[in-house]
């Protein structure tokens, strides 16, 4: 058993920043040499921060969404809107009215979402957000990956719940990896999802194949699922819920 979920406390945070400037003599003084970064000319490297991303990006470039309650589950989308599809989505309906939510979601054009709105979770510091996973139990971040296949892989620091979320989920009927490849575990202490109050949380990459699975468009290609598409979203969201419920 985990222990009682934190008191919920007062959104505001002053953050004070402190910056040492050391002095050179003129003879020392160079133009510092380029780095690399991997960036194509003419475009946008991957942002630092997501402070960093706020200040240069414009308010309509992006929206971010939350819903507050007493659960001791956050579900956190870093990623939503058009950065990784339908990830705000099964955030969303895995947290329905119950469980406290965040969504961090791109609304730039069509396939400019993910090379300019994309930060990795060790450096996803949305304090609005950050504040809400410190003061719970348990946290679960929603990525999508693109791996082939329709698989959920489950990574994070938090094992044992983990192992759970695979078992329920593969009990409904789906292929999961737990605990997901070295480069999507999501077992960093720096990672998001790892600040709750007990220093560890689940992570879920989702290949896109499931993704559309679960949430399909109006237009766009037909679920694979074996059931109905109501039948298949719900067997995902039962299996998750299920387990955060008995946690």
């Amino acid at each position: 058993m985990r222990r009682a979920p934190w008191a919920l406390s007062a959104l505001g945070v002053t953050l004070v920043m402190l910056t040492v400037y050391g002095v050179a003599s003129p003879r020392s003084v160079r133009s510092p040499e380029p780095r690399a970064t991997g960036a194509v000319p003419g475009t946008v490297a991957e942002y630092p921060s997501m402070t960093a991303l706020r200040k240069v990006e414009k308010a309509d470039a992006y929206q971010i969404a939350i819903e507050i309650t007493d659960s001791p589950l956050i579900v956190v989308a870093p990623h939503g809107g058009a950065i990784e599809i339908r990830t705000s989505e099964i955030a969303q309906a895995v947290a329905g009215t119950d469980h406290t939510q965040c969504h961090f979601q791109g609304r730039l054009p069509a396939g400019k979402n993910f090379p300019r709105l994309h930060v990795t979770s060790e450096h996803w510091d949305l304090e609005e957000c950050l504040i809400l996973i410190r003061q719970r139990t348990h946290a679960l971040s929603v990525h999508g990956t693109k791996r082939e296949g329709r698989t959920v892989f489950i990574g994070g620091r938090d094992t044992d719940t983990g192992a759970r979320l695979a078992t329920a989920l593969r009990t409904a009927g789906f292929t999961v990896v737990q605990p997901a490849p070295a480069d999507i575990a999501g077992t960093s202490p720096d990672n998001f999802v790892n600040k709750d109050s007990d220093g560890q949380g689940v992570q879920f990459e989702l290949t896109a194949d499931l993704r559309t699975d679960l949430f399909p468009t109006k237009d766009g290609p037909a679920s694979a699922c074996t059931a109905t598409f109501r039948t298949c979203g719900q067997a995902f969201v039962d299996a998750v819920r299920g387990v955060y419920a008995t946690t």
